[in-house]
């Protein structure tokens, strides 16, 4: 999926408590908000720069989990939606955990003392 950037803007330029936020909309009317952190080191930067180096490092990360992801040859059940695989690790889940499942006893039986005989 190649996209271009069609729109740019600062939406918010934030405050004293809250850092600027940016749209990007691409060329396919996917928006994207970026809501950068307050930062006095960077209060006189150009947030949109900011946002777009914010998505290129996003961007960095993403392919490293999806080489990270490929190598390992694994996903989960749920992200692979496939039902009978997770059905299995649920009912494995539920086998390891059963004495936790068990429910709390509401009786509790005890003995009182017996009292000794006076000596009169």
């Amino acid at each position: 999926m190649n996209m271009k950037i069609a729109t740019t803007r600062v939406a918010d330029p934030g405050d004293n408590w809250h850092g600027p936020i940016v749209e990007l909309t691409t060329d396919n009317h996917m928006t994207l908000t970026v809501n950068l952190p307050l930062s006095a080191a960077e209060e006189g930067s150009d947030p949109i720069e900011r946002a777009l180096g914010a998505l290129s490092s996003l961007a960095s990360a993403a392919e490293d989990e999806r080489t990270h992801r490929s190598r390992d040859g694994k996903s989960s059940a749920r992200s692979a939606q496939d039902r009978g695989e997770l059905e299995d690790q649920l009912n494995k889940g539920l086998e390891d955990s059963f004495p936790a499942s068990d429910p709390v006893a509401t009786v509790v039986t005890s003995t009182l003392p017996k009292r000794a005989k006076a000596d009169g």
